[in-house]
């Protein structure tokens, strides 16, 4: 008991620090102190921690590539690349709102660090079309992003929660699939409707062939951005970066754009608070994998004997509002409730795999720490009252679906 309340207090401080306009990351580092305190973890390690996270190689390479897609989405306004995509889709596809769901769900195919900063360029242009406010946008980004995650087999976590579970992918898909049909319905419910079909610089009609080619140059960097992630036989974890540069250096080339341009991007267009966000967010994760704080937690559910229901649902979603990392979410609540569920040799039925995802995904959905949504939100300007409005009951959507499918599983 004494462990969740202690990681309720780190959370509300969280929360009230952030209503207060703090800086994210600062926020992150202050809790990892707090937790540190509050399990009694040696500030000494803590700094350590610290300092560890700072040097990691997959930190920096993860700054350096969502600094890389900042950079690219830029470039891409900058050379009109954005305008030309969102004219030729609406030209294309005379519902707007279609338009501005499909641009991050197209994009969210593809796992990608950053990848909510990607497409957020993309739904500024056809939202500011649509006149929707800094909040809708962002939760139109952010949400539709995201609801491929519990059944897409190239998504690292998916395949952890597979694994962990006994199944297949094939077979978490199979489970998982309602998740993403009710994302989809919360994002239509609440994000959608109340929007103009129709933009308010709507282009002039013109043949479809020539809409086609005018997509197809204006989509060009993200096509081979994306393609180079998936060929190129270098490490996973420098894939990307070297896709971006290689993709930013052909941008530059085509669209003669000088380097001088190139650092005022730098200096003036790219939030560098974006970037402290991701350093305090890790920081964040070490510390509380290294204190044991949610562990406790999920020990501290099992002994205060609450229904295994609420314990399936709530130990993965406890991780994943902390951590906002699905895969988190899975590795340290999972071989904690499996347990509980299933007998040593048996599988577990779908409707219980759909149950555990559940609690991961809305965690890491809602979470404030969730890098994807805190990046999105810096970049529109968004206010985090605004967004929850949407992302809640989008959220209880979700939860009401799978609730559902396991009440009827018997």
């Amino acid at each position: 008991m004494t462990a969740l309340l202690n990681l309720i207090l780190v959370f509300a401080g969280i929360v009230l620090l952030l209503s207060r306009k703090w800086n994210l990351g600062l926020v992150l580092v202050l809790a990892s102190v707090a937790v540190s305190l509050l399990f009694a973890y040696p500030l000494l390690e803590t700094a350590r921690d610290v300092l560890r996270t700072v040097v990691d190689p997959l930190t920096l390479q993860l700054a350096l590539t969502v600094v890389m897609i900042m950079i690219m989405g830029e470039l891409l306004r900058q050379t009109a690349g954005l305008k030309g995509m969102v004219e030729a889709l609406q030209a294309l596809i005379p519902n707007g709102r279609i338009v501005i769901a499909a641009l991050p769900a197209l994009v969210g195919l593809l796992p990608m660090v950053g990848g909510a900063m990607f497409s957020a360029p993309l739904v500024d242009e056809m939202g500011d079309r649509l006149t929707a406010d800094n909040e809708r946008k962002t939760f139109i980004n952010y949400w539709f992003r995201h609801m491929w995650e519990p059944v897409f087999p190239l998504y690292p976590a998916m395949v952890l929660a597979a694994a962990l579970l006994g199944l297949t992918t094939i077979q978490m898909a199979k489970a998982a699939w309602p998740l993403t049909a009710a994302a989809a319905g919360g994002g239509l419910l609440f994000g959608l409707l109340g929007m103009d079909r129709h933009g308010t610089q709507d282009p002039p009609p013109g043949p479809r062939a020539q809409s086609l080619r005018q997509l197809a140059a204006s989509t060009w960097p993200i096509a081979l951005v994306l393609t180079l992630s998936m060929t190129l036989p270098i490490d996973e974890h420098l894939v990307l970066i070297v896709s971006a540069l290689v993709t930013v250096a052909l941008m530059m080339t085509v669209n003669r754009v000088p380097l001088r341009d190139l650092w005022t991007i730098m200096r003036e267009r790219i939030p560098w608070t974006s970037v402290l966000v991701i350093f305090g967010a890790l920081i964040f994760r070490r510390v509380l994998e290294n204190s044991s704080a949610v562990t406790a937690i999920s020990d501290g559910l099992t002994d205060l004997r609450i229904p295994v229901a609420v314990i399936a649902f709530g130990a993965p979603f406890i991780a994943g509002l902390l951590t906002g990392l699905l895969a988190a979410a899975h590795s340290i609540a999972f071989p904690v409730i499996i347990p509980m569920i299933v007998a040593d040799g048996s599988t577990i039925a779908p409707a219980w795999a759909l149950w555990l995802v559940t609690g991961g995904y809305l965690g890491i959905l809602l979470s404030p720490v969730h890098l994807c949504l805190a990046l999105t939100r810096v970049y529109f300007k968004a206010e985090w009252g605004g967004i929850y409005r949407r992302t809640i009951p989008s959220a209880l959507l979700i939860a009401a679906t799978a609730a559902t499918i396991l009440l009827l599983s018997g």
